[in-house]
C-alpha cells in the first residue's frame, strides 16, 4: 500500500476469484468459460481493477482481437475487460473497464 505522509494514496479494497463466462459483442457471443481473478483499488476517488483470466487461448485471442470483453460474475454481476495480447497462451493479463463490482 503506498502512502505520502498521513494520507494513503492507494488502498486495497480486495480481490475476486472464480469461473464465468466469456462474452463479446454486448454478451452476445458466448466464447466459453474462464477462470479470473481481479484485484481492486481506489486511489482518492479513482476505482481501478485489474488481474488474469486462463481459458482456451483461440477464445482469448477473439476477445483480445474484439477490443473488449464482458466476463460473468455471480450473482448475476459481470464486469467489461480489456484483455492484452494472448500470444497463444492459455493465460492473459486484464484491465477492468468501470467499478468491480465488489
Amino acid at each position: 500500500m503506498t502512502s505520502f505522509g498521513k494520507r494513503q494514496l492507494l488502498k486495497y479494497l480486495g480481490t475476486i476469484r472464480g469461473r464465468g463466462n466469456l462474452t463479446i459483442g454486448n454478451g452476445q457471443i458466448n466464447l466459453g468459460i474462464v477462470s479470473y481473478e481481479i484485484d481492486s483499488y481506489l486511489d482518492r476517488e479513482l476505482y481501478s481493477a485489474d488481474g488474469q483470466i486462463e481459458g482456451d487461448t483461440a477464445h482469448l485471442m477473439r476477445a483480445f482481437e474484439a477490443g473488449s470483453a464482458r466476463i460473468s460474475l455471480p450473482r448475476g454481476r459481470s464486469v467489461e475487460v480489456v484483455l492484452a495480447d494472448p500470444i497463444g497462451i492459455p493465460a492473459v493479463e486484464i484491465v477492468i473497464q468501470g467499478r468491480l463490482p465488489l
